[in-house]
């Protein structure tokens, strides 16, 4: 959707070492650190196989899509894609707009440290709308969350 996005290797950041997925250049020649999460909206009260347990946009079952292993710390802005059976959503969020939401989880697993998680679920998906971007729009998403994680 982006081909503009870097794919980070040592030879574009010599002290990369695999904890973010994308890096974007501004045309001052800064580079933004981008991580990619994704999740699917399922029927959590189903034992079905995934396939049959996802749901539509359009469904009134409530969900939970956890995104998993956020380090706020490794990147300048999240990109977060939503699955649906019949949907594509996509966030771009500052990392310090996911360190400071009142949804992220520090500590996601025991003794890790800089590590959290955080819900988006059928309850609290309308106060992440204005993070939402079209296909077509990411990289100016990604360029307007990154702006905000400096002023911030």
């Amino acid at each position: 959707l982006a081909p503009e996005l870097i794919k980070p290797t040592k030879k574009v950041e010599s002290n990369y070492s695999g904890e973010y997925d994308f890096l974007h250049q501004l045309p001052n020649g800064e580079m933004i650190k981008i991580e990619v999460k994704a999740s699917r909206a399922v029927d959590f009260d189903s034992q079905e196989p995934l396939y049959v347990k996802a749901l539509a946009w359009e469904s009134k079952q409530p969900f939970d899509m956890n995104f998993q292993q956020v380090k706020p710390k490794c990147c300048d802005v999240f990109i977060w894609i939503g699955v649906w059976r019949d949907t594509i959503k996509y966030w771009i969020l500052a990392s310090k707009e996911v360190e400071n939401n009142r949804y992220y989880s520090k500590g996601q697993h025991r003794g890790n440290s800089g590590e959290g998680q955080l819900h988006v679920k059928d309850e609290n998906i309308k106060e992440f709308v204005k993070y939402e971007s079209k296909p077509n729009e990411l990289i100016a998403k990604i360029v307007e969350a990154y702006e905000r994680q400096k002023t911030e």
